[in-house]
């Protein structure tokens, strides 16, 4: 699947955490390419907020918890990010997880869809897709 045919998929499913919420979209384009789950390092699944919540608060908060369950699977930072990669981007004063779809940064959240501008890209990780 391309990342244009993922977006497509991805925007016609409704929000909700633990399944389109921004870390679970990414983690889906992710294992698509690679066949690798970020996600499965965290070990614990969520279903609202308040679970999304705890689980950062038990890990770091996101920053902390992306880094290392990328590392966990052995994907690498880059500086220029291109389509395809994934990163934390900062939307509307706070941090997401995201996919560089090219024209922009593409993912879910609470209100949404998110269409984020390449410049709001805090930290990526290389992904190549088999």
């Amino acid at each position: 699947m391309n990342i244009a045919e993922f977006v497509a998929a991805e925007a016609q499913k409704p929000f909700r955490w633990g399944e389109t919420d921004c870390v679970s979209t990414v983690d889906r384009w992710i294992r698509s390419c690679t066949g690798l789950s970020p996600l499965a390092w965290v070990d614990r699944e969520y279903s609202d907020a308040a679970g999304a919540a705890s689980v950062l608060a038990d890990r770091g908060g996101l920053a902390v918890l992306v880094n290392r369950a990328m590392r966990s699977q052995g994907f690498i930072k880059t500086g220029e990010p291109v389509t395809g990669d994934v990163g934390l981007i900062i939307h509307n004063g706070k941090l997401c997880m995201a996919i560089h779809a090219g024209n922009c940064w593409f993912s879910h959240d609470e209100h949404g869809l998110i269409g984020a501008p390449l410049s709001a890209v805090w930290k990526a990780w290389r992904i190549k897709c088999q």
